[in-house]
């Protein structure tokens, strides 16, 4: 109900979290693949995919794209094998930060590596979108990390979506004076914000596309 909700707003992209598999407790894939059949909008969907059979379980159906965390900082040739088999349309890489510091594994672990150096990397493998979360704001409704999520793209070259920290309108709107600066940013990811009714989702579309 709240998939074809988001429709009925104009949403032409559905995020779905598969937080069992992100940590390794289970998978809920058949029931995305259920919503990616009975709504007409793109599914999106990334948690615990860590090798080619997962990928084949997601993008062999109906799902339109597939987002790869914690294995794109671990096993990049696997990043580079998605792209050639699937297209860098279908597959994005999710980099989970607190800031700039990456962090895998349900955001369990912080690691060492550089943010951009990463990103750099992955462009160099092929990928073209990136899916940046600063995991100190996810949750917070404090605003986006939008100067990280702009340098990423500056930097990386690549396409990115901005998630963690949308908490109202003027964020939308934030982020919208972004995407007009920068072409490279495309895309905001909102989910606490409209379960509390702090973002509508028809107005937000409607003014991005502004």
């Amino acid at each position: 109900r709240r998939a074809e909700a988001f429709v009925r707003a104009g949403a032409r992209w559905i995020h779905v979290v598969d937080l069992d598999a992100a940590f390794g407790e289970g998978s809920n894939r058949s029931l995305i693949r259920e919503l990616a059949s009975a709504v007409p909008a793109r599914i999106q969907t990334g948690g615990g995919l860590r090798t080619e059979s997962d990928l084949e379980e997601v993008l062999g159906g109906p799902i339109a794209r597939a987002v790869i965390g914690t294995a794109a900082i671990e096993q990049p040739e696997f990043v580079r094998a998605a792209v050639e088999r699937w297209g860098s349309d279908r597959i994005v890489v999710g980099l989970d930060a607190r800031g700039t510091r990456p962090a895998i594994r349900g955001w369990r672990e912080e690691t060492d590596a550089d943010l951009f150096s990463i990103a750099n990397n992955l462009v160099r493998l092929g990928v073209r979108t990136i899916l940046y979360t600063d995991i100190s704001r996810d949750g917070m409704l404090a605003g986006p990390n939008i100067a990280t999520s702009v340098e990423l793209a500056e930097r990386s070259g690549a396409a990115v979506v901005i998630s963690g920290g949308v908490g109202g309108m003027e964020d939308i709107d934030a982020l919208r004076e972004a995407g007009a600066a920068h072409a490279r940013v495309v895309g905001v990811i909102v989910g606490k914000a409209i379960y509390e009714g702090r973002v509508e989702v028809a107005e937000a579309i409607r003014r991005l596309q502004c």
